[in-house]
This record gives structure tokens, C-alpha cells and sequence, in this order.
């Protein structure tokens, strides 16, 4: 996944360029889905559901449906988790009816294909909201762990493991 990686971390960082928020932090996602066409709302989901993408054959347009009874870093984690579904599997959603992820989705429910698809938008949805350009300058001004998760608005667990990725830890 090393060139995917690379290529991940490249389009997340055009993204944020693209929509001037590079070293906005937090990122709004909720900015960024709006700008490609995309309402982001929550409804009321069961509760191991935190997100969903659908494309509205009707009107032609995608939509990202986040669990409202999460907490607001997980909802912000969801869309940009489904962004990443909308940036690396538009066409392929344009087919279904609607992509549903799972919170407490284990890997040995799903097959080899969706498993890496899903590990790809968890790894874009990480370099969105934390972008590595930011997380090293505010890493070598001395933040701390929990500094940084609050600084960008995600979860300590989410940060720690783009921390690792990164190398920083």
C-alpha cells in the first residue's frame, strides 16, 4: 500500500489546497463535501452504523448521512471517511443504492477487496482532517498527543494512530 499511501496523502493535501484549508484546522469537512456537491446531515442510525454514502440517482447527487448519536469527532471522522469513498470509488457508487460502514465492522466480515477499500478511506480520511504538512510543524513547536487530537478536532485514538503512520511517535 506504499505508493497508495503516497498518492493518498498527495490528493488529501490538493484537496485542502483546493478549498484553502491546508493549515485551517480543524479541517471542514462539511466545507469540503459542499463544495463537491455533497450534503452532509445526520439521521438516526442503529448504533453500530456511523455513516453512509448514497448517490440520489434522481437528482444526481451524492449525500453523506452520519449517525447523530455519535460523538462529533466520530461524525467528522464518518464524512471524511465517506469522502474518501466519493473521491476514490465515485463510479462505483454511482451503481449502488448506498454504501453503509459499520462502527464495530470486524475484518473477517467482509471480503479481501472491500477490506483494503476500507483501509484505504480510513487512511484518506486521516490525512484529510490531519494533514501531515500541519502535524509536523505543530509536532516540532512541542505539541503534545492530546494537544494535537483537540487542535484538530478528532479523536486522541485517531490522532495516535496518524501519529504512528507518520513516524512522530
Amino acid at each position: 500500500m506504499g505508493k497508495v499511501k503516497e498518492y493518498l496523502e498527495e490528493l488529501t493535501t490538493e484537496i485542502l489546497l483546493d478549498n484553502d484549508m491546508l493549515y485551517r484546522v480543524p479541517v471542514d469537512v462539511i466545507s469540503i463535501a459542499k463544495a463537491y456537491g455533497i450534503n452532509a446531515y445526520s439521521a438516526e442510525f442503529e448504533n453500530e452504523i456511523s455513516g453512509a454514502i448514497r448517490y440520489d440517482k434522481g437528482n444526481k447527487k451524492f449525500e453523506i448521512i452520519v449517525n447523530k448519536n455519535n460523538p462529533e469527532v466520530r461524525k467528522r471522522f464518518t464524512i471524511a471517511h465517506e469522502l474518501g469513498h466519493y473521491f476514490l470509488h465515485k463510479d462505483m457508487l454511482k451503481n449502488d443504492d448506498i454504501h453503509v460502514d459499520t462502527l464495530y465492522r470486524t475484518m473477517t466480515e467482509v471480503d479481501k477487496e472491500t477490506k483494503e477499500k476500507e483501509k484505504e478511506v480510513d487512511y484518506f480520511a486521516g490525512a484529510l482532517l490531519m494533514n501531515k504538512i500541519a502535524v509536523k510543524r505543530l509536532i516540532e513547536n512541542g505539541y503534545e498527543l492530546e494537544e494535537l487530537a483537540e487542535i484538530f478536532d478528532v479523536s486522541v485514538s485517531a490522532m495516535t494512530v496518524r501519529l504512528d503512520i507518520l513516524g512522530l511517535l
